[in-house]
């Protein structure tokens, strides 16, 4: 593998661990299991249906990077409907799924870059959801970028992960 890849999967796999996946922690603790399970007027999926559908779309995909063979023949269109409705569950799930993804970008050699982008940019879109539903429930503002979120932040987590070239 070279190293552009190499570095490509150490980006992708501290951008969803060490970025999203605490974004996601701080908006479902903020939460009480109304705000988590209700949906709104003009929302069809609650907050914790769409955290249930990153899950499954991250977990399918880890499982797709360890068997590049796998082929789903379903999508995941009705993913939005978790069988959980514990807080403390869900968020076990998911934190299960991004380590097991993790776990999948550091044990597997050559990797479908396409498909690995492209689990980054679904997590990234249903995130922002996330992010602007909590924050209009619960009459709060994250401030991630000013509290280190950022790309400064995980720039500098990458290149602690990287080989240093001198040694």
């Amino acid at each position: 593998m070279n190293s552009s890849m190499h570095e490509f999967k150490i980006i992708s796999k501290h951008r969803m661990y060490d970025q999203y996946l605490v974004k996601l922690r701080a908006c479902i603790q903020l939460l009480d299991e109304t705000m988590l399970w209700g949906t709104g007027e003009a929302e069809q999926n609650s907050i914790g249906g769409i955290v249930h559908h990153i899950m499954v779309h991250v977990r399918r995909n880890a499982v797709k990077l360890m068997d590049s063979t796998i082929t789903y023949k379903q999508g995941m269109e009705d993913s939005f409907k978790p069988s959980v409705q514990n807080k403390e569950q869900l968020m076990e799930e998911v934190e299960d799924a991004f380590s097991s993804f993790c776990a999948a970008l550091d044990n597997t050699g050559d990797i479908n870059m396409y498909d690995v982008y492209h689990v980054v940019e679904h997590t990234a879109y249903h995130l922002g959801q996330i992010i602007d539903r909590v924050q209009r429930l619960a009459s709060h503002r994250f401030q991630f970028v000013q509290t280190g979120l950022n790309e400064k932040a995980l720039r500098a987590i990458v290149q602690q992960s990287l080989p240093n070239p001198q040694g």
